[in-house]
């Protein structure tokens, strides 16, 4: 294989993560940059500089008609500029960052052969209230297809929905399960059993609101939050709390790692959506050992290898009677308990680890 020169394009806290010993994170977030930077291709990072731009007003407008995540005064500058003239692929590791970058990706392909890739999540099956903002939306998402070669999806779901509403386009794209730092998240101490329930995220798809009414009527279980999208007023005796944002490195991976070790249970209420909401955090605390009781949403991202009850507890709906009713159910069973612990660890190890992701990422960007 030729030598490529190639760049990522993140929002934020990559450079400054790589800065750290390297066993001190997680690498799943670089989405196959350490396994890239190893290799013999030329391999540079393009982040977000949130600094006032002439720019800023024209993507303020283009935001609001669109309802997309359009914000080139944070990306379009002359050093980026110079940077894609020399590559041969850039992967954009969200939707955002493309958006972003498409007015100068599309003039710099005027005069060079550039390959550009996307990770896609959450960006299909939003339904606009207004005409135009679906008008316009529609518009820069087929243009984004079409200047990419590929839009590699991390939920199957989304993927499926993709291919049935743009056929023509179904080439594109491709189907990739995210996967994580195995070695990173792991767990080698016996774990203790306990009442300790753990919730992580920060995404606007979780279900805060219902998380607290369900903390709030289970007193009997502690729960450990991380997140800067609960903002509960009530005083919630069994509830800590962490405000805390990945991208922000408020909280790092080691003590995140440590939340699942004192946890029995990770709870993700998640609102339905096609996008993959909640799957680092799934396969995180599945491979230190902790199980996971997760709403299955339209977007849920494996319904082929999680299985409900075997590997993974999967709750139909948000109704606190219900997660009230398999929480209880959980903790009572504890042979059911051990066995979808060790066969959940298996699952992630076996299939979701960054080996896999890497590999198969490789083979993607670089297919004729």
């Amino acid at each position: 294989m030729n030598k490529k020169n190639i760049i990522y394009v993140f929002i934020s806290g990559r450079k400054e993560k790589l800065s750290l010993p390297s066993d001190e994170y997680a690498k799943e977030f670089f989405y196959g940059y350490q396994y890239f930077d190893k290799t013999d291709h030329n391999v540079d990072i393009i982040e977000f500089n949130e600094q006032k731009s002439s720019l800023n007003f024209i993507y303020f407008i283009l935001n609001k008609l669109s309802d997309l995540p359009l914000y080139g005064q944070y990306l379009i500058n002359k050093e980026n500029y110079q940077k894609l003239k020399k590559t041969d692929e850039i992967i954009f590791t969200n939707q955002k960052t493309a958006f972003s970058m498409l007015p100068m990706l599309i003039y710099i392909k005027l005069t060079k052969n550039i390959q550009s890739h996307v990770f896609i999540m959450g960006l299909f099956g939003k339904t606009m209230k207004y005409r135009i903002k679906h008008f316009f939306r529609e518009i820069f998402i087929k243009i984004l297809i079409r200047s990419s070669k590929n839009l590699i999806f991390l939920g199957l779901g989304e993927y499926q929905f993709a291919v049935k509403k743009y056929p023509k386009h179904k080439n594109k794209f491709v189907f990739l399960s995210f996967s994580i730092d195995t070695k990173f998240w792991s767990s080698s101490e016996l774990k203790v059993e306990n009442n300790n329930i753990a919730f992580i995220g920060n995404d606007g798809m979780r279900d805060y609101e219902f998380l607290e009414e369900l903390i709030v009527s289970l007193p009997e279980y502690n729960f450990s939050v991380v997140s800067n999208k609960f903002n509960s007023t009530a005083n919630i005796q069994n509830l800590e709390l962490f405000k805390g944002d990945w991208g922000k490195y408020t909280y790092n991976d080691s003590f995140i790692r440590e939340i699942y070790k004192k946890s029995s249970l990770t709870v993700l209420p998640i609102k339905n959506t096609y996008q993959p909401s909640g799957q680092s955090v799934t396969l995180q605390s599945m491979s230190v050992g902790t199980p996971v009781m997760i709403t299955k949403t339209d977007g849920f991202w494996d319904p082929i290898n999680f299985i409900n009850n075997k590997n993974i507890h999967l709750i139909e709906k948000n109704e606190v009677r219900v997660w009230k009713q398999n929480i209880t159910r959980y903790f009572e069973e504890k042979k059911e308990m051990e066995k979808v612990k060790i066969k959940g660890a298996e699952l992630i190890l076996e299939k979701f680890n960054l080996d896999y992701f890497n590999q198969r990422l490789e083979e993607i960007i670089f297919k004729k």
